[in-house]
C-alpha cells in the first residue's frame, strides 16, 4: 500500500493534469521516472501557430503538495532543462490545505 504522502502527491498531480487538459493541453504524467517534471503538457500544434492564449511551447510542471517549498533547490533541475531546451517550466504548490494554487513561472 502506498504511503500517505505519495497518495497525496499523486492526487495533486492528477488534479493539475486535469486542469491543464481542460485548457486544451495534452498532458503526460511522468510517474516513477524521478525526473524534475511531474507532468509535461503539450499545446495543440494549431495553437502553436495561432497563439490562442496558451503557451506556444511544451510546459514542464513540478507539483508540490507540501506546505514547504524550497524554491532554489526545487527549481534548479527544472530551470536547467527549461533553459537548455527553450521550454516553459512551472512549479505549482498547494499551501495550507486550501484549493488555491501558487504558480512560479521559471521560463517563458
Amino acid at each position: 500500500m502506498p504511503n500517505k504522502n505519495y497518495t497525496k502527491g499523486r492526487a495533486f498531480e492528477y488534479r493539475i493534469k486535469k486542469e491543464y487538459e481542460a485548457m486544451g493541453y495534452l498532458v503526460f504524467r511522468t510517474a516513477g521516472s524521478h525526473s524534475p517534471a511531474d507532468l509535461i503538457a503539450f499545446p495543440k500544434m494549431s495553437d502553436w501557430f495561432t497563439g490562442k492564449g496558451i503557451s506556444a511551447v511544451p510546459v514542464l510542471i513540478q507539483c508540490k503538495a507540501t506546505k514547504k517549498v524550497y524554491l532554489p533547490e526545487d527549481l534548479k533541475p527544472l530551470k536547467k532543462i527549461a533553459n537548455d531546451y527553450g521550454l516553459r517550466a512551472v512549479l505549482i504548490s498547494k499551501r495550507n490545505k486550501k484549493p488555491s494554487l501558487v504558480t512560479w513561472i521559471v521560463k517563458e
